[in-house]
């Protein structure tokens, strides 16, 4: 990354500070290039080589990763303005939206998986004739693409309201009590009440389903809490990485930024926890063998055991020990440390959701897993750079007002 500015401006006092600050320069954006190529050629390889059942399990896996950080950060920036949050500015909108260009590459990703079905989805080959009605290939994947194609149209229609001027300047004057743009006040909710029913759906058909006899009802809570967390992450690593690239003429070196920023990380890994626990005790008080097995297999028993306890201490123990005070959220190497280490433990959870169901005693991961994960990588970066050019043009063009 580089971070050379384009312009200057110089303010009141006479300090001269970029106008804005591209976040990326040709080399690092051949280097993503590479990493998609890579990615395509790692699945390549995989089908060629007689793992497509791999292949097609990472795939269904970074999907879910990718999409959520992108899709959980525009809800984000949704329930910001349904609560008229305005702490750092534009700033903290531009960064919960900065992800928002993967999201259309996510829909026509999802189509892929038709072409994996058989090796995802155990009851297309061996159907479950009291399930058939909802478990078949046309009626997922319709319901799904089009759950989808509506959170893909209300993302980027309220990224697109949220970046015009009239939502600009309300973001920046936190000193009223006006309500956002009209159609803000739309979009926002009708976003946050589709992001819980498509995510929902999307836990039940892309997840539950590969263990068709499981069932859970608070699983789509558990599914999209997980999402959104996870963009909170990012955008937390996203803020820590750009205060030190843009230099000292930013925003997000304002200390109670970061602060924020770290608040929402500790406040809802305890959310998740709660959801965890929420799931696991009415499971584990019932003792019904449809519901214990999902469980069992991945809480007591190896090889899963090991990665169960792995994302429980990257995604709660590590962020409530090391976010309980005031100074660590406002400690860019332990706010930003925390925050890979729960990027790292989104992608393991999702694993952990995905393969145990259909690789029940080995963990398949090796180079196909590696290439995979590293291509979609690229291409998440690749789709995000945009949105990261405008939270660098947004936080140093606000550190410049306010030292005017």
């Amino acid at each position: 990354m580089s971070a050379k500015p384009e312009a200057v401006r110089i303010n009141a006092e006479g300090i001269a500070a970029p106008a804005a600050a591209p976040v990326a320069g040709a080399a690092f954006k051949g280097l993503l290039g590479v990493l998609v190529l890579v990615g395509i050629a790692g699945f390549a390889a995989g089908i060629s080589s007689g793992n497509a059942d791999r292949v097609w399990q990472a795939y269904l896996v970074n999907f879910l990763v990718w999409i959520g950080i992108a899709q959980g950060g525009v809800v984000l920036s949704a329930a910001y303005y349904l609560t008229q949050g305005r702490w750092a500015g534009a700033t903290q909108y531009r960064l919960a939206e900065a992800f928002a260009g993967f999201i259309p590459l996510g829909f026509v990703l999802f189509w892929g998986l038709y072409f994996g079905r058989t090796m995802i989805f155990p009851w297309v080959l061996h159907p479950i004739p009291q399930k058939a009605a909802w478990l078949n290939t046309p009626f997922l994947f319709a319901r799904d693409g089009i759950g989808l194609l509506v959170m893909t149209v209300l993302s980027l229609a309220l990224v697109r309201a949220s970046r015009r001027p009239e939502a600009t300047a309300w973001q920046r004057n936190s000193a009223d009590i006006e309500m956002p743009p009209p159609t803000l006040r739309k979009i926002a909710p009708a976003l946050g009440i589709a992001f819980t029913v498509v995510y929902s759906l999307i836990a039940f058909d892309l997840v539950m389903s590969l263990a068709p006899v499981w069932r859970s009802t608070l699983f789509g809570w558990y599914f999209f809490g997980g999402a959104f967390w996870s963009a909170i992450v990012a955008i937390a690593l996203t803020a820590v990485i750009l205060r030190a690239r843009l230099g000292e003429h930013n925003v997000l070196r304002d200390p109670t930024v970061l602060h924020d920023i770290g608040k929402m990380v500790f406040a809802f890994s305890i959310f998740w926890i709660y959801l965890v626990f929420a799931q696991y005790i009415v499971i584990w008080y019932g003792d019904i063998p449809t519901e214990t097995f999902f469980i069992v297999q991945r809480v007591y028993y190896m090889p899963w055991k090991a990665i169960s306890y792995a994302v429980v201490f990257l995604m709660w123990v590590i962020p409530f020990v090391g976010l309980i005070g005031v100074r660590p959220k406002k400690t860019p190497a332990i706010l930003g440390a925390i925050s890979l280490g729960g990027i790292i433990g989104v992608w393991l959870e999702r694993y952990l959701l995905v393969v145990p169901s259909l690789s029940l005693h080995t963990i398949p991961f090796g180079w196909v897993e590696v290439l995979i994960t590293l291509g979609f990588f690229g291409a998440f970066m690749l789709c995000s750079l945009p949105g990261l050019d405008l939270v660098a043009a947004a936080a140093t063009s606000e550190w410049q007002e306010g030292h005017e």
